[in-house]
């Protein structure tokens, strides 16, 4: 790397970084299309709105 110029430095540094956007976009859309089970209550994590039993 010490021997390339500045200019190839920044275009690799711009094309890693638009890869790892690109493949961010495409795990997102990925991951909004899965359908999620409803949340269980195992632990009690979850608590009602008062007033509601």
């Amino acid at each position: 790397m010490k021997n390339l110029p500045g200019g190839v430095k920044w275009l690799i540094l711009l094309l890693a970084l638009a890869l790892m956007a690109w493949l961010g976009v495409l795990v997102n859309d990925r991951a909004s299309r899965v359908e999620m089970p409803p949340p269980d209550n195992l632990f009690g994590l979850y608590q009602s709105a008062a007033g509601e039993e």
